[in-house]
């Protein structure tokens, strides 16, 4: 089961807002105002998605170095996403199992699966107009 209702908002938000006392974390983590940094384990495709994803962030200023992590997890899904729909386009939807019968692409499950993720991460980043909507 998903979210419910509206994403919470950042502390300073709330401060900037009047919110009441009870409501405002006082606690809340303060991250590095840095940009994260590709880890050496990236592939060059993964580092040219990374690249522009960073841009795009840092733009619109959402972005710092405790992201690291959860922006590679979506340079990889978006690496994954493209490789399976270049063999999707090279293959068929339905073809051959082990014993003869017709059976999905398995492509289609990591496509799928790849696609779930960069909508979640996107959301989380605020790179989809639903995502940015809830960035103030």
């Amino acid at each position: 089961m998903g979210r419910r209702g509206p994403a919470p908002q950042p502390t300073a938000l709330k401060l900037l807002h009047g919110q009441r006392e009870s409501r405002i974390n006082h606690n809340e983590p303060i991250a590095r105002d840095a940009l994260p940094i590709c880890p050496d384990v990236a592939s060059e495709e993964v580092r040219a998605i990374w690249d522009y994803t960073v841009r795009e962030l840092a733009a619109m200023k959402v972005l710092t170095a405790a992201d690291r992590d959860s922006l590679l997890c979506l340079c990889e899904a978006v690496v994954n996403h493209r490789k399976s729909s270049a063999l999707l386009k090279r293959s068929d939807v339905i073809i051959k199992g082990d014993h003869g019968g017709p059976v999905r692409n398995p492509a289609l499950a990591v496509q799928r699966d790849s696609a779930e993720l960069i909508r979640r991460f996107a959301q989380e980043f605020g790179l989809t107009p639903s995502g940015r909507s809830r960035i103030s």
